[in-house]
């Protein structure tokens, strides 16, 4: 689930920077035009490229958490916490 987070705040991070970036406005110089773009498109190349080394840093699979759920649902003492779930929810598209 490490690998959500990570999503989660690169995701937030890219939309961050891709609102405060200004937004283009037709001009007389179309050259001018594709430099904003390029500016826009490198920042989140940038910020994408430095967090790949933390990606890889991090397991694929956190088996110990999967077999513990496994087991949970087996036994049917999996148990959902909504008030948590509707938290993340309403922190991620908020």
């Amino acid at each position: 689930m490490e690998i959500q987070k990570i999503n989660s705040a690169i995701s937030t991070e890219i939309s961050t920077k891709k609102d405060q970036a200004q937004p283009l406005v037709k001009q007389d110089n179309p050259e001018k035009s594709i430099q904003a773009e390029h500016k826009v498109v490198s920042d989140d190349w940038q910020l994408l490229t430095g967090s790949q080394s933390e990606l890889e840093l991090l397991e694929d699979v956190d088996q110990a958490r999967i077999d513990e759920i496994r087991q949970s649902l087996k036994s049917g003492t999996f148990k959902l916490d909504l008030d948590a779930i509707s938290e993340a929810m309403l922190q991620q598209h908020s």
